[in-house]
């Protein structure tokens, strides 16, 4: 699929993505405390099953079982040598799991955090994500979804990496928490103002939020979106019922609901935790025929991790970063030529 055949896809209409594939993948065997990725090579039927029962609930697009292909879940694994293999190989089976559907390759967070916020150079985050997609191309998928991120820094390092091999179109979708935020203070406008322009072909959120609490996120991207907008919420928000995480939103109510971001600016839609077949089935029934209710907002934005600034001539003129400007400064120029951070930290704040 190519970047324009993505395009001309969601402009269609809308574009059902795929639901929950963990628990899904557990109803057929899938025991806990082993390697997904591993399991599924050696029980390519799971994944068939899955996948088909989403195709023909609707899913125009599927995700591989890739989720935690990447080198460095794999190595919790001692399956850091074999990601290439891997991530081809369930390329090439999730292929063979559905008729008429797109297949996306899947890409999740490394579980480390990325520098400034950990010790995870930028460099070597972006090298471990070019490694997965360049094996995930060459078991021919269709394009690259980087899901469940919780850190721009990291979301920004997985579509780079994508894009030094691959020309495919890439979804990235964040999470973010109660307050709005993804765990490193990201705001939901700051991060798709930063992912499109880096190149993403949508950008939108997954997981952490069911379809009401996900409203909000949805409106607040679509005031600075050039590109559609993904929503991919939980079956309601999760409640632990002795030792058991349950989400308890059923298919009907799933499929009100998450209309109900499609009316807000998401154009390509589906289901993450507890979410099912039949889930994406009632939520098909309610986009069936519905138009894509992309605007492109029309407009300039220059960002910080945690705020947006619109540029136009209509807006008020502003001077961005003067403050840090060592110049006539003694005390920052100094701390500047000693490595001391503190008095630039402050004029940022």
């Amino acid at each position: 699929m190519t970047r324009e055949e993505f395009q001309a896809l969601w402009k269609t209409g809308i574009v059902l993505l795929d639901g929950a594939t963990g628990t899904e993948l557990a109803k057929q065997g899938l025991p806990v405390g082993v390697s997904p990725e591993a399991w599924v090579l050696e029980h390519p039927e799971a994944i068939h099953a899955v996948q088909s029962a989403y195709e023909q609930a609707g899913s125009r697009i599927v995700y591989s079982p890739t989720f935690g292909g990447n080198r460095l879940k794999l190595a919790e694994f001692d399956l850091a040598d074999r990601v290439h293999e891997i991530n081809a190989k369930l390329a090439k089976i999730a292929r063979a799991g559905v008729k008429h559907a797109f297949v996306f390759g899947d890409l999740a967070p490394t579980g480390r955090f990325v520098e400034p916020y950990g010790d995870l150079p930028f460099e070597e985050a972006v090298a471990v994500y070019r490694e997965q997609a360049e094996a995930l191309a060459a078991g021919g998928v269709d394009g690259f979804a980087v899901e469940t991120m919780m850190d721009l820094q990291e979301a920004r390092a997985a579509l780079i990496g994508i894009r030094e091999v691959s020309a495919l179109p890439v979804i990235v979708t964040m999470t973010y928490d109660e307050s709005g935020h993804t765990l490193n203070g990201n705001t939901p406008a700051s991060a798709v103002v930063a992912l499109q322009a880096l190149g993403a072909d949508a950008v939108g959120c997954n997981c952490s939020a069911g379809p009401e609490q996900m409203l909000a996120l949805v409106r607040q991207m679509a005031e600075v979106t050039r590109v559609p907008l993904v929503a991919k919420p939980n079956a309601g928000m999760p409640r632990l019922v002795g030792e058991k995480t349950v989400f308890g939103m059923e298919a009907a109510e799933f499929g009100e609901k998450t209309l109900e971001l499609v009316r807000a600016g998401a154009s390509i839609v589906g289901g993450c935790c507890g979410t099912t077949p039949e889930h994406i089935r009632a939520l098909s029934r309610k986009v069936r025929g519905l138009a894509s209710p992309f605007r492109d907002c029309g407009a300039s934005f220059v960002s910080s991790p945690t705020q947006v600034l619109k540029v136009a001539k209509d807006e008020p003129f502003a001077v961005v970063g003067e403050r840090l400007n060592p110049t006539g400064k003694k005390a920052l120029q100094s701390d500047l030529r000693s490595g001391e951070l503190q008095l630039i930290q402050k004029f940022a704040d």
